[in-house]
């Protein structure tokens, strides 16, 4: 610990007169082999302690020592922090914001516009026009609106069918719990409308049968 003995100080040089040497951890703990014919020393930051005889320590298991270094800001004790996981919906509300620009374009729909008409009244979108004949642009940029649709979807997937769920109420592990995750993957229209009390009783129940080797009821 430093002076204070308030802090532990991790990376300090333990050194044995029989030519060991090991470092402090995280925790301030270290470990060395001497005999009772031994004496030990610590050194941090170029300032080295006296030579501790080990016949001299009473208990070697508890052998604290405190050496004359104060820990400044770095090492000061934080306040509580509190960390909260991001939802779901706070994700997809980001990957839509995110793609925006790609969510709301135009693939060939024609939209109308107020006072653009012959006589100020409503009138077609000249923009939607243009587009409309960008057959190759559109194409693209439908698919990646699918797959920008598929993929919130596949992480809805993920979201409510995730290992610590199936693991918790089947007590899979390891590879059975990968192969079960992967074989009864359900389906996200399914994931949608069901019921957390319901879903739950499907894992367990999917699991029975994942048991017993029936091929899943829901096929994606």
């Amino acid at each position: 610990m430093d002076s204070t003995r308030q802090f532990i100080l991790p990376a300090v040089k333990v050194a044995a007169t029989n030519g060991q040497i090991t470092y402090t951890d995280t925790t301030g703990h270290y470990a060395i082999l001497v005999s009772s014919n031994d004496s030990i020393h610590f050194t941090y930051l170029d300032k080295s302690t006296i030579w501790f005889p080990v016949r001299e320590i009473k208990n070697t298991r508890s052998f604290d020592i405190s050496l004359q270094v104060t820990l400044k800001s770095a090492y000061k004790t934080l306040k509580e922090v509190i960390v909260v996981k991001k939802t779901y919906k706070q994700d997809s509300v980001e990957n839509r914001l995110k793609y925006q620009n790609i969510f709301n374009a135009n693939t060939g729909q024609i939209g109308i516009t107020s006072g653009g008409g012959l006589y100020g009244g409503a009138g077609l979108d000249p923009n939607d026009i243009i587009n409309l004949f960008r057959f190759r642009r559109n194409r693209s940029l439908k698919a990646i609106q699918n797959r920008l649709v598929q993929e919130e979807q596949e992480k809805f997937i993920d979201y409510r069918f995730n290992k610590d769920l199936v693991k918790q109420i089947t007590g899979f592990t390891g590879s059975n719990l990968d192969r079960f995750m992967k074989i009864w993957r359900p389906d996200y229209e399914w994931v949608v409308i069901t019921s957390e009390l319901e879903f739950h009783t499907w894992i367990l129940e999917a699991s029975k049968a994942y048991t017993r080797g029936e091929l899943p009821w829901i096929i994606r």
